[in-house]
């Protein structure tokens, strides 16, 4: 699985192609599309498909909404079964059950140092939480530019964020001093994108990496290599919605 803000898949659609060809799940912040366009995401690469949000309202003559929250999960056509579409409130979260798995592909907000930023923050980690919740799903994968490191202004709500779901911090069992975000300038870096998991998911996690030779944003994809992520591909697809334990 591989999460990459991406600042316009138009831009990068070389390089999201890369990735498809090499992954079997990519997960896209900032793809910059307007939901007329979100179509395109099928056609980056022929064994892929998408679930995905756009934050414009087109519904006017004037475009409406801020081309920032949008969110895709691309999935290889091998796991279609497997795979349902959860339906999201928030632009900024992309989500599906992959058998018993919830996966949200998440864009934070930009902390602009105003206290609605960090209403937004919270709102969204709260969006989360009640559609981890509300689904049919045992574990939850929260992955992708979470605009936060160690010592942030945001950085004690998404702590909370993923003690109130029982997360691990996955990204940061495996890296140590990397660096996800630089400027074009490559004088300012820093560690925004994360992948949160499950105990049982994080204990099947056998590596994590950022790809750093990928230039047509200014974020690095993140990888994270799985072991068994799926135990029986027999096994038809969970209903999306039902009360199990978690």
């Amino acid at each position: 699985m591989c999460t990459f803000n991406c600042r316009s898949v138009k831009n990068s659609v070389h390089e999201v192609r890369e990735l498809c060809a090499k992954y079997d799940l990519i997960l896209i912040q900032k793809h910059w599309l307007l939901p007329n366009e979100l179509g395109m995401l099928n056609n980056i690469h022929s064994e892929f498909m998408s679930v995905a949000h756009s934050a414009v309202d087109i519904s006017h003559d004037v475009l409406v909404g801020r081309q920032y929250g949008e969110t895709a999960i691309l999935y290889g056509k091998s796991l279609s079964n497997f795979i349902t579409r959860l339906p999201s409130p928030d632009p900024r979260i992309s989500a599906v059950v992959m058998q018993t798995d919830a996966m949200c592909c998440v864009y934070m907000p930009t902390d602009y140092r105003t206290a609605e930023c960090h209403e937004e923050f919270t709102a969204t980690c709260a969006h989360i939480t009640t559609l981890y919740a509300d689904c049919n799903a045992v574990h939850l994968i929260a992955a992708g530019d979470f605009n936060c490191q160690h010592g942030s202004r945001f950085y004690e709500s998404f702590v909370k964020f993923a003690n109130d779901n029982n997360l691990c911090f996955t990204d940061s069992r495996f890296l140590c001093n990397d660096f996800t975000y630089s400027n074009d300038s490559c004088t300012r870096y820093s560690w925004t994108d994360h992948v949160l998991c499950s105990p049982r998911i994080d204990a099947i996690a056998n590596s994590c990496m950022v790809l750093y030779d990928f230039v047509s944003s200014d974020h690095n994809p993140l990888l994270t290599v799985f072991n068994c992520l799926l135990r029986n591909q027999n096994n038809p697809v969970p209903s999306a919605y039902g009360h199990v334990d978690k």
